[in-house]
């Protein structure tokens, strides 16, 4: 069983939501990786359309050969709104209780959603990092912020995503 940390109250307001995130958002660490990680987590919730049930599901995978080591799942109820850039307060705690049935200690968590690129640079994958106490990285189907140049077709091909002259 993983272990997580609460440093706050998830009944909240979206305004009390907000200022959660101003102050958790000096804690967290932009830096590249020290070490190749050898395990990582895949975090991300499904939900069924017009009502409040979540599927929260967390796999490991060792690397480099993506064997799956360990998983989790969870369907609850979600109490918190959907409203945008507040989503960590929706989904975060369903992940956690995921998270909570896990075995095996990841080096590395990756969460469908965003992480630095947030208009408060604090998305669901910075708090659920914060969280867990792990590096995270934010992989969003949407873009929530800033601009971008479509990059190559060649494998490890990217552009940077700048929001207000800062590269997110």
């Amino acid at each position: 069983m993983l272990q997580v940390q609460q440093p706050h109250p998830w009944d909240v307001t979206p305004t009390e939501a907000i200022e959660i995130q101003r102050q958790l958002r000096s804690k967290i660490i932009l830096q590249a990786l020290e070490e190749e990680p050898h395990f990582v987590a895949g975090c991300d919730i499904s939900f069924d359309k017009g009502s409040d049930l979540v599927y929260a599901g967390i796999v490991i995978l060792r690397l480099p050969e993506l064997a799956e080591v360990d998983r989790a799942t969870i369907v609850e109820e979600v109490y918190f709104p959907y409203i945008p850039g507040l989503l960590s307060f929706r989904e975060s705690p369903a992940l956690l209780r995921a998270w909570e049935k896990l075995t095996t200690q990841p080096d590395l968590v990756m969460i469908d959603g965003q992480g630095y690129a947030h208009p408060r640079r604090f998305g669901i994958a910075s708090h659920f990092g914060l969280l867990v106490d792990l590096p995270s990285v934010g992989c969003a189907k949407t873009l929530l912020i800033g601009k971008f140049e479509e990059p190559g077709t060649k494998a490890g091909s990217y552009s940077p995503l700048v929001d207000r002259e800062e590269v997110v």
